[in-house]
């Protein structure tokens, strides 16, 4: 069953979370904030006057942000985490570096900065610029209202492809072991006593080799890791690394997948019903959703737009609030969300929410 429990606001999000912050049951209550506010003199959405986005001055802009996450600070859990998806603007041919000032505004009013994420959207659509070059990302400002924000890896984890040259087939099954053997304790002492009490001038024909390390460990020195696809025998050190003794020789990856790295490869999609050209691809928000919360948690997003973070809360069994200062949003996002709850969304939609990180995933 999924989540039901959602609220979508009407209205500038700046006076919304104003008068929802003055509540002792909203305070502290949102694990995540994960929004994408107006772009400065990007366009309009709509008719209203005081639009974000369309202030004078970029510094006006700034500021005005800077006020809207003040109020969403307040609304964090102690461990909740601040998502800003954010694009930058060239004006009198140079660009104004938003992002960066954006960051480092919020910084001074309390926020810790745990990072800045290159979304790269591979079907960027090139410019006629002769003076630009193509943007082809965006930033993702990740920040925190503590210095430890709740931080799952595991279900955004990676298999890698360092030794298939480039390839990214995933090997035969036969190929992968997915865990130990068993350990043979006595050779793993044998080989540990012989590298540590190693000289610089032993030679390298004296020492243990990776196949008989990797063995001892209960790892066949020819199958590949379903990590990241190197052999076993990869793995193996065989010789202690300068003066630290403790250096693990043999240090196979995490079974779970590697950590990503803050380069996120996610294409820009049309919206399901071709509202409009999301800004918001669905498994973008899913990566963070899954990242910073868990089941049950709250989320918030003070510029819904049509609805995508709602729609991925929705699906992951995440309770929700949105705002939005146009009607129209409004009722479009309401929709979305109940078509995710009431499992009315297209297949491919939900495939790239609730997606597995690998298709090993079974087999572990």
């Amino acid at each position: 069953m999924r989540n039901t429990d959602y609220n979508i606001l009407q209205g500038d999000a700046l006076h919304v979370l104003e008068k929802i912050s003055q509540s002792s049951k909203e305070k502290n209550k949102y694990r995540l904030i994960v929004t994408s506010p107006p772009y400065y003199k990007h366009r309009n959405y709509g008719e209203k006057n005081g639009e974000l986005g369309q202030e004078k001055t970029v510094e006006e802009y700034l500021n005005n942000l800077v006020d809207v996450f003040t109020q969403c600070k307040k609304l964090l859990t102690e461990d909740g985490s601040l998502f800003i998806v954010i694009g930058d603007k060239r004006q009198n041919h140079s660009k104004l570096m938003i992002p960066h000032r954006l960051a480092i505004k919020l910084t001074e009013i309390g926020y810790t900065f745990q990072e800045d994420i290159i979304w790269y959207k591979k079907n960027a659509i090139s410019t006629s610029s002769k003076i630009s070059l193509t943007s082809s990302y965006e930033l993702i400002l990740f920040l925190s209202k503590g210095k430890k924000p709740y931080l799952n890896m595991d279900p955004i984890r990676v298999q890698g492809n360092e030794v298939t040259s480039g390839s990214k087939e995933t090997p035969p099954l036969q190929k992968i072991q997915f865990k130990s053997m068993g350990k043979n304790i006595r050779a793993i002492e044998k080989i540990k006593n012989i590298i540590h009490n190693s000289l610089p001038e032993t030679s390298f024909d004296d020492l243990p080799t990776t196949n008989e390390i990797s063995w001892a460990y209960g790892y066949d020195p020819e199958k590949q890791c379903p990590t990241c696809y190197r052999k076993f025998k990869r793995h193996a050190t065989r010789k202690r690394i300068g003066g630290h003794t403790h250096y693990p020789i043999f240090a196979p990856c995490n079974p779970k997948g590697k950590n990503p790295g803050n380069v996120w490869e996610i294409s820009t999609k049309a919206h399901h019903g071709n509202e409009h050209f999301a800004m918001f691809p669905e498994d973008l928000i899913a990566k963070i959703v899954k990242f910073t919360t868990e089941e049950g948690d709250y989320i918030l997003d003070p510029f819904v737009g049509r609805g995508t973070s709602g729609i991925v809360s929705a699906c992951l069994k995440r309770k929700f609030t949105g705002i939005d200062l146009y009607y129209e949003n409004i009722v479009k996002t309401k929709r979305n969300v109940q078509n995710a709850i009431d499992s009315k969304l297209p297949q491919k939609i939900l495939n790239q929410i609730i997606t597995t990180k690998s298709n090993l995933k079974e087999f572990f």
